[in-house]
């Protein structure tokens, strides 16, 4: 492995930390990194760690051998993208200003979908992540 990926995987980690532990969705306790820089850039980093995540995803994918399109490596990025919209859901209807949507994945008649949701995303993009690598790799 070179020095490049090795740091894009420790970003990959990073970023879903801070997107897993982005909101406190199962206890008020636990959660609400995407207020680490303070409440003006919460919206900014709702947005910017899913995109950042995609990107160090497709990076790494590059870095491995180049990104190589077949079957294999375009399925798993597509999974990839499903699991995070699923993460990220609350966010993305925030921002495209479906309100009624935004209040239901945010409030307590959502726990039991967090409960799964944050327990399987960062699992399976972790694997889809190291998947995605070896299929790039020469």
């Amino acid at each position: 492995m070179s020095l490049k990926s090795d740091f894009l995987a420790v970003a990959f980690g990073i970023l879903l930390i801070l997107i897993t532990f982005g909101d406190a969705h199962i206890s008020g306790n636990i959660g609400n990194l995407d207020t680490i820089f303070g409440f003006y850039w919460w919206p900014k980093l709702d947005v910017f760690y899913p995109l950042a995540t995609i990107a160090v995803f497709l990076l790494y994918g590059k870095t491995k051998g180049g990104l190589k399109i077949n079957i294999l490596s375009t399925v798993t990025f597509s999974l990839f993208l499903v699991a995070s919209t699923l993460v990220s859901i609350d966010d993305i209807t925030a921002v495209l200003g479906f309100s009624s949507l935004a209040r239901y994945f945010s409030g307590d008649a959502s726990i039991s979908y967090w409960n799964v949701v944050l327990w399987v995303y960062p699992v399976f993009a972790y694997f889809t992540f190291l998947i995605f690598g070896a299929t790039n790799q020469e």
